[in-house]
Order: C-alpha cells, then structure tokens, then sequence
C-alpha cells in the first residue's frame, strides 16, 4: 500500500511540474504575443506619423495653389492665355483685387497636364502664386461673394489640397450640413479644421473625438450631433465614403 501511495504521489508531482511547464511555456508564448503586438503598434504609430509627415509636406508644396474648377477649355491653351484667363475671372468677380501689385502668378497649368476627348468636364486649373496671402485673399473673397463666374458662367475656386485632407475635409461633411441647417455658422479652415460658434464662442476641431469629447459638455448639441458621430464612429473601418463637397 505504502508503495502504491508513494508511486500515486510521484506521479502526481510529475504531472504537477509538467502542468509548471506548460504554463510557463503558455505565459512565455503570452509574452512573446504581447510583445509582437506593442511592436505592430509601434510600427503603426510610427508610419502613422510618417503618413502625416508626408501630407504635411504635401500640403505645404501645394499652399500657395488656387484650383480653378469648371472653366472651359479652348483651343492653343498656353500658359499666356490660362494667366489672361485667371485676370479675367479676378476682374469680373473681384475687381477690387485688380490693382493690387502682389498678384504675381508663378505658374499656372491645366491638370491632368495630357488632354482627353473622353473627359466629360474640363480639366481643373491650377495657379500657383509667389505668395500665400494673395491665393488667401481670393479664396476669402469668394467665400464672400457666394458664386463665381467666369464669363457669366459658374465656376469653383478652391485650394489645393492633398488627397488625404481633401478626404479628411469631406469627412466632416454629415456634421458641416447638420451645423449649418442649425446655424452655428461652420467652417472648415485650413487644412482640414472645423470651427463653429458656440454659446457666443468660435469652437474649432482637428479631428471627431476633439468634437466628441468637447460636445459631451454640451447635452443638447451632443444630441444634435449624436446621428452623424455615431454614424461616423461605426464606419471607421468600412470604406470611406464620399460626402457633400463643402
């Protein structure tokens, strides 16, 4: 009996220390886990901010652009002709930009550069100005006066942006049209900054979870806003959808 006893125990220390093992084999393949993931983490941090970086840079080549959408090609385009085309556009929307003597364009090209028959719209027009300010004060005034026209004809001005900020600009588009129809007088800024009143006060956001978090002090306008940011949150992995242009 005595021997039986002791066998039963010998095996039950034996099972004992193997059940140690495993679980020290589980935990270290646990730790091995854990850490992969805060490298993967890591690595997406990084190339998040890399991304960023980039359309940072991208942003800034392109400050200095006007987009020009809508105006009618012709024949024998040139630089020459797009220049004289830009000065009309400024004449008839904006003559009082007229005589300032900073407008100074450093080039201007339609795009894309290679013209298709196929394309049912004319290309966009791009003017790249010697300075910032003069590209801003169109765009203002354009703001102001509501439509554009070249030749009696609409046409849009806008700046030249990045395709990730265009896209984070049109992602604020569900809230803009709510904000607007309630009107709170919204804003998307430079690059891709909502601003808004509030209580008498200009609000402004770089991305959702600063509005998220900033209208949990506001019950009524997180009720109003409540559908397009939960609509907003459920669509974070699903394809991007495009929204109404600002």
């Amino acid at each position: 009996m005595k021997t039986m006893t002791r066998e039963i125990r010998d095996k039950c220390t034996n099972f004992s220390n193997q059940l140690d093992q495993l679980e020290e084999r589980v935990s270290a393949i646990e730790d091995q886990m854990n850490e992969m993931k805060r490298e993967e983490k890591s690595k997406e941090k990084r190339r998040k901010r890399n991304e960023q970086s980039l359309q940072e840079v991208w942003d800034y080549v392109k400050r200095p652009n006007l987009r020009l959408i809508g105006v009618p090609e012709s024949e024998g385009e040139n630089g020459t002709k797009l220049e004289n085309t830009l000065q009309d556009i400024i004449q008839e929307n904006f003559p009082n930009l007229v005589g300032q003597a900073n407008i100074q364009i450093q080039e201007i090209q339609r795009t894309p550069q290679r013209y298709s028959s196929r394309r049912a719209t004319p290309r966009h027009i791009i003017a790249r100005f010697t300075k910032v300010e003069m590209k801003e004060k169109i765009l203002r005034a354009a703001r102001e006066k509501g439509r554009v026209t070249h030749k009696g004809k609409p046409i849009r001005l806008t700046a030249d942006l990045s395709a990730e900020t265009l896209q984070a600009r049109r992602e604020w588009g569900p809230i803009f049209n709510i904000l607007k129809e309630k009107n709170f007088k919204p804003r998307i800024s430079y690059p891709a900054k909502l601003s808004f009143i509030s209580e008498g006060e200009i609000k402004s956001f770089t991305d959702k979870q600063m509005l998220r978090d900033f209208v949990t002090t506001r019950p009524a306008l997180q009720e109003t806003l409540k559908e397009a940011l939960n609509m907003e949150r459920n669509n974070r992995y699903q394809p991007l959808q495009k929204h109404a242009k600002m």
